[in-house]
């Protein structure tokens, strides 16, 4: 029998509670400096060989914008993000550049003067958390997979999973939308897909306040989609815990053309949207590892113990939209 709606409101876990119950017991402030700014990110995770996009540049100070015209010549694609960004807010796909002009995800033709300009607007913190000083990080544009790609409206569909104690609980994919102009952001008009933990296998979508069962602009169900390499994504989001001494962890993954995981960022705050996707709370999850109290467990054991509890009562929520 489906649980009823108000016993999995209770299940729930809220904004007071994921603050005061998880971010201000296990995230110590002092390590935020690290996932809140991608290049410090990067490193963290190359110490421990996680697979990370290629970086092409970092701009750090006004005056070496004007090496962007010469360099720029050498990437045919590329992503420019703000280092200290949330939201997806300020970051600009390349992916072609023609005749002078670079073509974005959405169609926009910008000259190297309009790049320039934005990568100056990085750099003043128009974007950053703290809207102060920022740097500029530029990538190799990431070609998502095919199973991927087919249900993203452009842009690069990522998985979103949540880590407690170094132990995965839930994912989500998200995939961009022509209303979210190829960002996969859930509130710039992304969609949201819950995924069984067990197989991979997309689960139940959301967009806005609405339940749906086709991209908005494609018609593509997206329901039923089993991702590809399941098991070496959640590795590497279960290695990702390692990396950084935060024990409630959102990771930000994706999986390019190739089939190969790459982390895009990390995430001290992950949001609760994650919950909505799943059709159910994160609490009894959180409080059967604090339970259980897990420790000294192979990768490959938080990976198992985290799909056998996210099985443990499964037969009680939607499985499939």
């Amino acid at each position: 029998m489906i649980r009823s709606l108000r016993q999995l409101s209770r299940e729930m876990l809220g904004l007071n509670r994921r603050n005061h119950d998880l971010i201000t017991r296990y995230n110590p402030r002092a390590l935020f400096q690290i996932v809140d700014h991608k290049v410090k990110t990067k490193a963290a995770l190359a110490a421990l060989n996680l697979p990370v996009a290629e970086t092409l540049a970092v701009y750090r100070v006004h005056r070496e914008i004007v090496d962007f015209a010469w360099q720029s010549r050498g990437w045919p694609e590329f992503v420019i993000k703000p280092a200290q960004g949330a939201g997806g807010e300020g970051i600009l796909s390349i992916v072609e550049q023609q005749t002078g002009k670079f073509i974005t995800t959405d169609e926009r033709r910008l000259s190297s003067r309009d790049i320039e300009r934005h990568i100056a607007d990085i750099l003043s913190g128009v974007y950053s958390l703290n809207q102060r000083y920022d740097e500029a990080l530029v990538e190799a544009r990431i070609k998502p997979h095919p199973s991927l790609a087919r249900v993203s409206f452009r842009g690069l569909p990522d998985l979103r999973v949540i880590v407690f104690r170094g132990i995965p609980l839930m994912a989500m994919l998200r995939v961009a939308t022509r209303a979210s102009r190829g960002r996969a952001n859930l509130h710039a008009g992304g969609i949201g897909i819950g995924v069984d933990l067990q197989t991979g296998t997309t689960t139940y979508a959301f967009a806005g306040e609405s339940s749906i069962t086709e991209q908005l602009d494609t018609g593509i169900p997206l329901c039923g989609v089993r991702l590809p390499s399941w098991k070496e994504l959640l590795t590497v989001a279960t290695r990702c815990a390692d990396a950084v001494a935060l024990e409630y962890l959102g990771v930000d993954l994706t999986l390019d053309e190739s089939g190969k995981p790459l982390v895009l960022e990390l995430n001290a705050r992950p949001g609760l949207s994650i919950q909505l996707a799943n059709r159910r709370g994160l609490r009894p999850l959180i409080e059967e590892v604090e339970r259980r109290e897990p420790r000294n467990l192979t990768v490959h054991e938080r990976v198992r113990l985290g799909q056998s509890l996210a099985e443990e009562g499964s037969e009680d929520h939607f499985r499939y939209c």
